[in-house]
């Protein structure tokens, strides 16, 4: 029995060493050959080497390679877009192919460190839009940098964001901000839990808006959003509200930014004396959602039995007002949603509408959603929207925009359309 130990030990300090496995197995096969070992022994004996070979392959890897690479993460999506213009500020209606292009890439670079970055497809500079039309003889695109940023999570309520960042607002909607808006900045994100229904959550920071050298101060935009959500115990219902307070520094009298509204197919509304602007927009936007899953779900008629079904609705509002203006400062928009909350696979979908008015002075009008009357405040109307999720991560989305100036008699109303085939990998 002690030699039989001895010989064990020695087994296993071969097997140590994976270069030598197969060495290992000829020294078992003779041992069994000499009835030193049973078949049954050696066999345990392999396979308990192979998962120590294993184990410690695995530590040695983690060991090896830093923690950004093995964290690192390839991501990305493809949009190709059909689109029609009914604008009657325009002699013709347009038809336009356009596509989208984005690619991210992000890791962790220690326990308490994020960063990331990302290139989009995009015509110009406009930090509103992505897209790319069909255009110029087949001329080759260009490729920008959508957004770059390093994440610093203090704990687990606690995380700090620096660089270009994707919006770190809570947000039901693109009336205030186009969503292919990246801002420059630092923010902090809050989240704190009070029980399993409550929870606080608290978006801060700052973003700088210009940095001009003939001027004596650089503009930027100062914001806070204090939130909460609930949920309730059996999953059906929960809401989440917030209130974003914006503070804009030295915007008043500073020349106009770039990237309005183009003057000739839609307008540029805000208040400009100068070519500089005449108000602040200081403001204050509350914003709410409320959703019930619906636990039994109910078919779409003459659909459900494709597997369409409804499992979801929702209803959501956000109301804005410049507190540096006392007429043509408001804002409001109130819709819902119907289907699946998300669309991601295949019998998925999702019907939203939507109704808005932003009047002239309520925001700057280098931030909204540029699908809407081209992005312009002083401007009301709807919008339908319906995703179809037809594989995994392929979908295709519909849209419908009626959009209108509220107070400007020389500009016209635009008839928007939109198909979309969204690709994720």
């Amino acid at each position: 029995m002690k030699l039989k130990k001895t010989l064990l030990a020695l087994l296993f300090l071969v097997a140590a060493v994976p270069a030598r496995a197969g060495e290992l197995d000829m020294l078992l096969d003779r041992l069994v050959e000499k009835s030193v070992l049973d078949p049954g022994e050696a066999q345990e004996i392999r396979i308990g080497t192979q998962e120590e070979v294993k184990k410690e392959i695995s530590q040695q890897r983690n060991t090896t390679l830093p923690m950004w690479v093995q964290t690192l993460k390839f991501r990305g999506d493809v949009r190709l877009r059909y689109q029609f213009n009914d604008n009657e500020n325009n002699i013709y209606n347009q038809h336009r192919g356009r596509y989208r292009l984005r690619f991210f890439v992000d890791a962790k670079v220690n326990e308490k460190v994020y960063a990331g970055f990302g290139f989009a497809s995009g015509s110009s500079v406009d930090p509103r839009s992505t897209n790319q039309t069909f255009d110029a003889n087949f001329s080759k695109k260009s490729l920008w940098i959508d957004y770059v940023f390093a994440e610093y999570n203090a704990n687990d309520w606690l995380a700090i964001t620096a660089g270009r960042t994707k919006n770190p607002l809570w947000l039901t909607n693109d009336m205030l901000w186009d969503s292919d808006i990246n801002p420059e900045g630092i923010s902090a994100r809050v989240t704190a839990p009070v029980n399993y229904n409550w929870q606080i959550f608290g978006n801060a920071g700052y973003f700088a808006l210009s940095e001009l050298v003939g001027e004596p101060q650089d503009s930027g935009l100062v914001f806070a959003q204090p939130g909460v959500s609930w949920k309730d115990n059996d999953g059906v219902y929960d809401f989440k509200a917030g209130a974003a307070v914006y503070g804009f520094n030295h915007v008043k009298s500073h020349p106009v930014f770039g990237n309005r509204p183009s003057a000739t197919e839609y307008q540029t509304a805000n208040t400009v004396a100068g070519g500089k602007y005449k108000y602040g927009y200081n403001s204050v936007s509350p914003e709410l959602e409320v959703n019930a899953n619906i636990l039994n779900p109910v078919p779409v008629p003459l659909l459900g039995y494709f597997g369409y079904n409804i499992t979801y609705a929702g209803i959501f509002g956000n109301y804005i007002q410049n507190t540096q203006r006392s007429v043509d400062n408001k804002g409001l928009i109130a819709g819902f949603k119907i289907g699946q909350r998300s669309v991601s696979d295949a019998g998925q979908w999702q019907l939203g509408w939507s109704l808005r008015q932003l009047e002239k002075d309520a925001w700057l009008d280098t931030y909204p959603d540029s699908d809407f009357y081209g992005g312009a405040t002083n401007v009301k109307g709807q919008k339908t929207q319906l995703a179809v999720g037809l594989m995994r991560d392929f979908a295709v989305n519909l849209a419908w925009l009626d959009a209108r100036p509220i107070s400007n008699s020389a500009r016209k109303r635009e008839r928007l359309f939109q198909t979309d085939i969204n690709l994720k990998f």
